[in-house]
């Protein structure tokens, strides 16, 4: 899964990107790990010679600002067009030897806002336009795709998002060769400096939690000048600035899994003496399906799949306990993977 880091110049937005990826890198992809305190626990367990986390990948966009020319502000949209996902850098933080281009918080998040409805809008229009104008009688698909599109056009018109749309699973697929980028899940990031990270009240606050909410956005809130400091702390001080916060991790680490959940992915795990790894499926998907992401022979010859429920283990605290229990069940290849499912596949080929 890609990920789009979007906003305007001078919010924080590679900050924000570097804290995440973990390496102060000059290129503008990276990876993310989603900590996870689940794959810490069976690590320490298990003693394995690999630990491996879920990844995310995620791109920092240039920055879009009033003053671009549409064309420039198009070529920078366009990259949008390679992610599953927008991530959106809010700036709330006050600093006067940081340029700023909004007054407020929600002036900026509606500017966003407005040239990805504004893109959306005009690829709705000029394709309902071609469909209804077309000399000869449309296809199958067509007839759907003109239906989908002008649904699209109902919520783009009320500044809605295209993902609040009223369309179907297979309406959804067919705008796929569109690219609506208000089609994408998004997560809203509020860069605040400290005090009003300490306070939770920043100026045009209501504002973004009204596009937030309008839309069904995920949205938190962080302090990248303090993510940075805090990222570079040893464990022990990390841990007690944390709780000085009245936190138990980090704004990065939750922002990590908030990306996660919001594209619909969850974890099952591996758990051994080589490896322990959590694997990213997206939600829904059988144990057969799961098994192929481990490797394709896995999927190709399942028998069946031993699986064990991650709270089950701390609880009980080893596999001999599960076993003697009867809490290792046995799945067959329509089951459906849980998140947190430890899994081991029997196969044969």
């Amino acid at each position: 899964m890609k990920v789009g880091i979007y906003g305007a110049p001078f919010s924080g937005k590679t900050t924000v990107f570097k804290l995440l990826v973990g390496t102060d890198v000059n290129d503008e992809i990276g990876v993310a790990k989603v900590r996870d305190e689940r794959v810490d626990f069976l690590s320490k367990m298990f003693n394995p010679k690999k630990t491996t986390y879920a990844t995310i990948e995620l791109v920092d966009l240039p920055g879009l600002s009033p003053e671009l020319s549409r064309k420039d502000k198009n070529q920078i949209l366009m990259k949008i067009q390679n992610v599953d996902a927008i991530l959106w850098i809010i700036r709330a933080f006050e600093d006067e030897s940081v340029p700023k281009y909004f007054d407020d918080a929600s002036k900026e998040v509606q500017y966003l806002r407005d040239e990805l409805l504004v893109r959306d809008l005009e690829i709705a229009e000029s394709n309902v336009e071609k469909l209804k104008n077309a000399k000869r009688k449309l296809s199958t698909v067509e007839e759907t795709q003109l239906k989908a599109l002008e649904k699209c056009l109902v919520v783009l018109n009320d500044d809605k998002f295209v993902k609040l749309a009223d369309l179907s699973d297979d309406e959804k697929k067919i705008l796929n060769s569109f690219s609506f980028f208000t089609l994408l899940e998004s997560v809203i990031v509020v860069n605040l400096d400290e005090n009003a990270f300490r306070s939770h009240d920043y100026k045009g606050k209501e504002g973004v939690k009204k596009v937030a909410e309008e839309n069904g956005f995920s949205m938190m809130e962080v302090c990248g000048k303090m993510e940075m400091e805090i990222n570079d702390l040893e464990e022990s001080e990390r841990v007690e600035f944390l709780k000085d916060l009245g936190l138990t991790e980090s704004g990065i680490q939750r922002l990590s899994k908030v990306l996660y959940s919001s594209l619909g992915l969850i974890s099952f795990f591996t758990a051994g003496e080589d490896e322990t790894k959590a694997w990213t499926i997206k939600r829904g998907l059988t144990f057969k399906e799961a098994a192929g992401k481990i490797h394709t022979d896995l999927e190709r010859g399942f028998i069946r799949a031993e699986v064990v429920k991650f709270e089950d283990l701390k609880r009980l605290g080893s596999m001999k306990e599960i076993k003697a229990n009867g809490l290792m069940k046995l799945e067959g290849k329509d089951s459906i993977v849980e998140d947190g499912d430890i899994v081991n596949v029997r196969f044969s080929v």
